[in-house]
């Protein structure tokens, strides 16, 4: 249990269907809880408790051609799902409002990257519809003219405005309620994800109240499915499955023209309020400063620099992939100009034997090299030297007097080690001593 959330549960249902006319799907919609980071899919009843995060859902309804639709209405859902994953737990509602409008702009600018760096997906474009569930407000934010309804009380109130062509003739009094139908330009949108580097966001909240039922959906269903229609299936339907395939069904029946995608959404909760009489569906505008993404991406590349730079062109994922080809390339090339090395028999390596040494002089103290390396000094006149079989160049050293040089072979399978005399005087040997049995002798003891 959340203890930053209220005590509100959504029950919901999504479904898409490709229509009686296209040959494919360009419609995407997105179910997802933002507190523990899941999203639901095609005809998946759920029953989910609003999170410290709050519960996002989206309709959008791509358009382009060429499966471009298809790509634009995905990277919509993907982006706004994704990018609010980190969201804190438990903001202001207003803030949660604002970064919500970020999101959908951020969401504008990437489809409008892909749209001009991708010759094939030139113009592509996405509406978007928003519903997100957070406490015991309703978000609604809008780009193009998917839909959002809210059925509250016996009546089914449409709560976001068409972005259109259409409808702002009639704002204007260009043209009549009753002559819509018969527009030829009704289905030319003014706004969407994608054609123009910046949009607009009509943002907007409701508070909701105990059995709301929200509905979003394309203009697949809100074109050929009239608004009676609309509350009939959802009063006479036992369940939400029922009434979400029913309105598919309904949009088929009557002709199918687009692809149709349907959102019902059923709030209830103890933090809900449980008026007596339902109080007016009328969202309100949210107030906040707008900020938009094209001047947030040059504050970062001010307040950045080079490290924006970098991450934007040089490591970007189509970099990446061109690194990535580079590298398997250059390792390819290296191979077969090593080929003949590579193909010989590759043994493990033998290991290093070593010996040991016993150098003994009747010069105390003289520094002892080996391959002209110091190796110490012959304390009282002796020293235990261990070395890697072979031969090995010895001689020793003090300030006035340098031994001559000897090579000595060392096997590494003496059952005991060797003595070697280096001495001052010619006619002097340590051999004959009684210190020079090596089980007596000792490292730092003067042989006798």
């Amino acid at each position: 249990m959340d203890p930053l959330a209220p005590k509100v549960h959504a029950e919901f249902i999504g479904i898409t269907d490709v229509g009686r006319r296209r040959k494919q799907n360009e419609d995407n919609f997105l179910i997802a809880d933002l507190q523990v980071q899941r999203r639901s899919f095609q005809k998946e009843h759920n029953h989910w408790q609003v999170g410290g995060r709050g519960l996002l859902f989206a309709v959008c309804d791509g358009m382009g051609g060429a499966a471009a639709g298809e790509v634009a209405s995905q990277m919509a859902v993907d982006i706004l799902y994704k990018d609010l994953l980190d969201l804190e737990p438990g903001l202001p509602p207003q803030e949660f409002g604002a970064i919500l409008d970020r999101t959908i702009q951020t969401a504008n600018h990437r489809i409008h990257e892909m749209a001009l760096a991708d010759e094939t997906k030139k113009g592509m474009g996405t509406t978007v519809s928003v519903a997100a569930v957070y406490g015991n407000i309703l978000f609604l934010a809008q780009v193009g003219d998917s839909r959002a309804y809210l059925l509250r009380g016996g009546q089914l109130i449409q709560v976001t405005k068409d972005q259109s062509l259409l409808e702002r003739l009639i704002e204007e009094g260009a043209i009549s309620p009753e002559h819509a139908e018969n527009f030829t330009g009704k289905n030319v949108i003014l706004q969407a994800l994608g054609p123009a580097a910046a949009v607009l966001v009509d943002l907007k909240f409701i508070e909701l109240e105990e059995d709301d039922v929200v509905l979003l959906c394309s203009d697949g269903l809100h074109g050929p499915v009239t608004a009676q229609e609309m509350i009939e299936i959802l009063y006479s339907s036992p369940d939400l499955r029922s009434a979400a395939q029913s309105l598919i069904d309904q949009a088929n029946h009557n002709g199918g023209p687009d692809n149709v995608t349907v959102l019902l959404i059923r709030l209830n909760g103890e933090d809900l309020p449980h008026p007596e009489k339902s109080t007016a569906a009328v969202p309100q505008q949210v107030k906040y400063v707008r900020t938009p993404v094209d001047v947030i991406t040059l504050k970062l590349e001010k307040e950045l620099g080079m490290i924006h730079w970098l991450n934007k062109y040089f490591f970007a994922k189509p970099m990446l992939i061109v690194y990535a080809i580079l590298l398997l390339s250059f390792g390819g090339w290296t191979f077969w100009k090593n080929r003949a090395v590579f193909s010989k028999d590759i043994r493990p390596p033998v290991l290093a034997q070593y010996g040991s040494i016993l150098i003994l002089s009747d010069v105390r103290n003289a520094l002892l090299f080996v391959d002209d390396m110091p190796k110490g000094y012959l304390k009282r006149g002796g020293k235990m030297v261990s070395l890697v079989a072979g031969k090995h160049k010895v001689f020793l050293r003090t300030d006035h007097w340098t031994s001559s040089v000897r090579t000595i072979v060392v096997t590494g399978n003496e059952q005991e080690p060797p003595m070697f005399e280096f001495n001052r005087k010619k006619t002097s040997s340590l051999r004959g001593k009684k210190a020079t049995s090596f089980k007596e002798w000792l490292p730092g003891q003067d042989p006798e």
